[in-house]
């Protein structure tokens, strides 16, 4: 990520430099590496986000048979990997199981076999479970949104990857962004902003640059980026608050557009230098500002299959 720039301004103070060394250090110490997890929780993490690659690919319309070589060798050498050692009941193991044998039974829809793949899919010990795939999702109209209770409304939200023809009203996106504005932040300073990319050139270039819409970029109708700005920021101590009130207010976003009955899906914002230079000059970003999240809209399709991408129980400790 493009943050050196403005991290040099804040680093000669000593307490910021021991943050970075600390984040840093106790990132390099867990994060996971997709060929060298080493516990447990580096590889429900690895296998869960290899799997759901494969789920997002089963839900496109545009179906392609065989797809997805190197993420299925990733993921079956991780789950090779994890079964030497690990309990094959859990449920991310199970799941992933279970999307692999999705997986097989699509691409035969479409008279593909791949012999050695499958073998090797079958070889893997353990049973799947039916958490993993995709649904047909059928979105509420716009009157069941405004009717429904707050545990409905969060349930009905899912990332959509297929949008239908009809342009979205820039009013509608506006309405949204008002709510979404209510947004708690750190000492009420706001430090964030939305920028709505309607131009079909200026969009088409910045997904080129953005590495999570494959398949589907061309259907997004406009695409919104959230920036928070490091000038909001204290230089003493609030190293990484942009990032924490910046996705704190991009997820109102995305609810806020459900709100108004408008499809969404967040696209990652973790990029290569390159990537994020090419964004900062197509888009003439100010320096001072830091990219949290894409978020793509369309208006929703009658009816269209997306991903199961099932949630594990929450992880709560009492105290």
């Amino acid at each position: 990520m493009n943050i050196k720039k403005s991290l040099k301004r804040i680093l000669n103070k000593e307490n910021n430099k021991i943050a970075l060394e600390q984040y840093y250090s106790r990132y390099v110490r867990h994060s996971f590496q997709i060929r060298n997890c080493k516990n447990e929780k580096q590889y429900e993490a690895c296998i869960t986000r290899l799997y759901h690659t494969i789920e997002k690919g089963l839900a496109y319309l545009d179906f392609r048979p065989g797809f997805g070589k190197e993420n299925l060798e990733l993921l079956l050498s991780c789950m090779e990997s994890y079964a030497k050692g690990y309990d094959l009941e859990k449920e991310f193991y199970q799941t992933a199981l279970n999307v692999l044998m999705e997986y097989i039974k699509k691409n035969h829809k479409y008279n593909y076999v791949d012999k050695e793949l499958e073998e090797r899919i079958n070889a893997l010990p353990g049973k799947p479970n039916s958490l993993g795939g995709v649904i047909t999702f059928l979105p509420l109209s716009e009157e069941e949104l405004s009717n429904a209770d707050y545990k409905e409304f969060f349930e009905s939200r899912h990332s959509m990857r297929h949008f239908s023809t009809e342009g979205v009203e820039l009013e509608k996106i506006y309405k949204a962004l008002h709510l979404a504005q209510l947004t708690p932040s750190a000492c009420n300073r706001q430090g964030w902003k939305t920028y709505i990319i309607s131009d079909k050139e200026l969009l088409k270039n910045v997904l080129s640059n953005q590495n999570g819409n494959r398949g589907f970029g061309q259907e997004i109708d406009k695409l919104l980026l959230v920036t928070a700005d490091l000038r909001c920021f204290n230089y003493d101590r609030e190293l990484f608050q942009a990032y924490i009130d910046g996705g704190m207010y991009a997820m109102s976003v995305i609810n806020g557009l459900h709100y108004e009955h408008i499809a969404t899906i967040p696209l990652s914002a973790s990029l290569s230098q390159q990537q994020e230079n090419n964004i900062r000059a197509l888009m003439n970003l100010d320096d001072a500002e830091v990219l949290i999240l894409f978020i793509g809209v369309g208006n929703y399709p009658n009816e269209c299959q997306t991903t199961k991408s099932d949630r594990h129980d929450p992880v709560i400790t009492v105290l």
